[in-house]
């Protein structure tokens, strides 16, 4: 006897699966008695082909959300719980293509072969795998890299009402990483398929998607896929970083996902809060914000930076999915409807944008060119809509508005072209130099295409050096200085061998 006590035990690994039985079916919630040890986010084999996630407790039941077709399903069928959350496939080979939630393939290519599996609903990353944020990230919109800059690791909230450019801004973001070696993931929530053709050609058309994935739940996808690809895209978005890749990540948008949870949370019966929202919707979201951030070297040393769009309700900043948001985010892009009427592309409102941790991040090449760029910018919107109300303006005013106009010449864009650094360089070293104030509007304009490829043509390694280019030293200032000169030059001789033309013609 006491020798077998003293035998020693084969070592064996234990998996436990616990039974459980269908009680009642709602929509795509599964009531299921049973299953006493389970642990929310873990996955249920509910038989046939369907699996399901944890979502919910009462008393006696638990409540599972469907990851499939709920109409294999039977009242009083046997199911099982496996000890293990639900995880999706990750891997090098989803770069490129176009994924559900799950990680299945929805552009008519072959299945993705993972190379590992990752939890969906993952915990951020402790304090003690974070490093300082410290690098700037060009997203290639003028304004947005001149006046509200973002660091690799940010977290950033693009807001506006429908139709005002929010998705142009975030796609010109992934644009512009193209040769940085920063995979991108652009996570569709609840868009039509119409609009996610259009992006999926601009994307294609740019040469983003061979450093990009797309990860979706259109419109007509079930709920439970909208509300899981954001948790989805953020665990993928995690394998590249943790191998030692900058990710960005894009949401479109975070709106359709809380109206997701909410038809989930009233399928669950969880009591309504404010706008009909559950109570926990905040947490939810700060969940997954929250695993954006830079990494220590010892973690991949990469960063995963956020992009997330909400939709707001006439320009209503304080509604509460937007507020919620905007709380748990290092910033926000504003667009204003009012300034999209206008006619002003980018639509950006730079009164009420910010970015709390790019400004020290920016080189201070582009903040001594951008010293009170902001302030003037704001003063001139001031004064232009006093200046409607009266018939003249003081010469104070007036060259407030020369002054405002210039900067908002630099700062038009059209979408889907982002703008690289050295070209904004050049517009900002025109504007710090004042020639832009003694101009009309079409010579601005003019100005702001024809500078950038006067000097990448005749200037080459100029050009060239303004993207390692960090302070405004003297001898960089003296170049940047001839070759304006030199394009003045040639704009001034180009105006006068038109003018014996002109008085020919009148003539």
């Amino acid at each position: 006897m006491s020798k077998s006590l003293g035998t020693a035990l084969p070592l064996f690994k234990i998996k436990v699966h616990e039974k459980g039985v269908i009680k009642d079916i709602k929509e795509i919630i599964v009531r299921i008695t049973g299953l006493p040890t389970c642990l929310n986010g873990q996955i249920v084999d509910l038989g046939n082909g369907v699996n399901g996630i944890i979502m919910g407790y009462d008393e006696e039941d638990v409540l599972v959300l469907v990851l499939g077709d709920q109409t294999r399903l039977r009242m009083g069928k046997e199911v099982t719980g496996a000890s293990e959350p639900f995880k999706i496939p990750v891997g090098e080979r989803f770069i490129g293509r176009m994924v559900t939630a799950l990680g299945e393939p929805c552009d008519q290519g072959e299945r993705v072969e993972e190379d590992d599996m990752y939890a969906v609903f993952r915990d951020s990353a402790p304090i003690v795998w974070r490093a300082p944020v410290e690098e700037f990230i060009p997203v290639g919109t003028k304004m947005i890299d001149i006046a509200i800059p973002l660091a690799k690791g940010q977290r950033q909230l693009i807001l506006g009402d429908r139709m005002t450019g929010k998705t142009v801004i975030a796609v010109d973001a992934i644009l512009n990483q193209l040769g940085r070696d920063v995979v991108c993931i652009f996570c569709c929530v609840g868009k039509s398929l119409s609009g996610l053709s259009k992006i999926m050609s601009v994307l294609k058309d740019g040469g983003a998607l061979d450093y990009t994935v797309v990860m979706v739940a259109t419109d007509n996808a079930p709920v439970g896929e909208q509300y899981l690809v954001p948790f989805a895209a953020a665990s993928l978005g995690e394998y590249f970083a943790l191998k030692g890749r900058d990710v960005l990540v894009v949401f479109d948008d975070l709106t359709k996902h809380a109206w997701a949870y909410r038809q989930l949370s009233l399928l669950l019966e969880r009591p309504p809060g404010r706008e009909a929202y559950p109570g926990d919707i905040f947490y939810v979201q700060t969940q997954l914000m929250e695993r954006a951030g830079r990494f220590n070297e010892a973690h991949g040393g990469a960063s995963m930076t956020f992009l997330g769009i909400a939709e707001t309700l006439q320009g209503d900043l304080t509604g509460f999915i937007p507020s919620n948001l905007a709380s748990m985010c290092d910033g926000q892009i504003c667009l204003s409807s009012a300034i999209f009427a206008e006619g002003v592309r980018p639509a950006i409102d730079i009164t009420t944008s910010l970015s709390i941790i790019g400004g020290r991040v920016q080189s201070p090449l582009m903040r001594t060119l951008t010293l009170g760029l902001r302030a003037d910018y704001a003063q001139y919107n001031e004064v232009l809509a006093l200046s409607r109300l009266q018939s003249g303006l003081s010469d104070e005013a007036q060259a407030t508005v020369d002054r405002g106009q210039s900067i908002a010449s630099i700062f038009v864009q059209m979408q889907y072209q982002p703008v690289a650094m050295a070209d904004q360089v050049l517009l900002l070293f025109g504007l710090y130099k004042g020639v832009l104030n003694k101009m009309t509007d079409p010579q601005r304009h003019k100005f702001s295409k024809e500078f950038p490829v006067f000097v990448r043509e005749r200037f080459a390694a100029l050009y060239e050096s303004l993207d390692d280019a960090t302070e405004l030293t003297p001898a960089l200032e003296k170049q940047l200085s001839d070759a304006l000169d030199a394009h003045m030059d040639q704009l001034s001789s180009g105006a006068k061998k038109k003018e014996p033309a002109n008085e020919t013609g009148s003539a």
